[in-house]
């Protein structure tokens, strides 16, 4: 068998492969449970629908 084997990269041998900063979710402005379904998230403030070419100035 033929295995592509990776090389340490010597750069970025002591970090981390990801972290983040998830902050505490407070329990206000919430949807009504059918509209929360709908939506995919209880919380109003997590609601960031993705817009996709909406986003991309003169069609581009």
């Amino acid at each position: 068998m033929n295995e592509m084997r990776r090389m340490p990269d010597p750069f970025c041998a002591d970090v981390p492969l990801a972290m983040a900063y998830v902050p505490m979710q407070k329990w206000q402005k919430l949807y009504d449970p059918d509209v929360a379904l709908e939506r995919g998230t209880l919380f109003l403030e997590l609601d960031k629908p993705f817009i996709g070419e909406e986003a991309v100035c003169c069609g581009k």
